[in-house]
């Protein structure tokens, strides 16, 4: 489920540069998604098969990324639940910032909305395998934290 307080920019996905080669891929809304929001895959196993006359749009579903070690992209558009979506994995929008944000630093995000600095993580789980927070761009501007702070941040997921 998306966070109440999603942390996206309120205006939607500000594409800012976009290398004149969008990336981009359309996908079915599991619930309802807002433009700028970042989402992730989510679904069932074995959605497609080994050929690709296995693989249907409707394959890709997504959800906001409630996860900081998932992400697929930045919603670009608004959309209901069950409608299509266009998510981009390149490109520099303008992203609100949770935590302090370097210019060339890599970035992740915080699970409602918002990037950071990646930091690197101390914890050991013993035998228990656990999903690291995962880079999903490069800032190119610098921020400080707070939820009204903006940087200018490459995706590359």
């Amino acid at each position: 489920m998306v966070s109440a307080s999603q942390l996206s920019n309120p205006l939607g996905a500000q594409v800012v540069l976009d290398g004149e080669v969008p990336r981009t891929f359309t996908a079915k809304a599991r619930e309802v998604i807002s433009g700028g929001f970042l989402v992730q895959i989510s679904g069932a196993t074995s959605d497609v098969g080994s050929q690709v006359s296995s693989y249907v749009a409707s394959d890709l579903q997504v959800i906001g990324a409630q996860n900081s070690a998932l992400c697929n992209g930045i919603a670009l558009n608004n959309a209901g639940s069950n409608e299509w979506v266009t998510v981009a994995t390149r490109g520099a929008y303008l992203m609100k910032t949770d935590s302090i944000t370097s210019g060339g630093a890599l970035v992740q995000h915080n699970a409602s909305g918002a990037v950071g600095n990646l930091l690197r993580s101390n914890t050991l789980s013993g035998t228990a395998a656990v999903m690291d927070e995962r880079p999903i761009g490069t800032a190119m501007t610098t921020s400080a934290s707070g939820t009204a702070n903006f940087a200018l941040v490459y995706l590359n997921v």
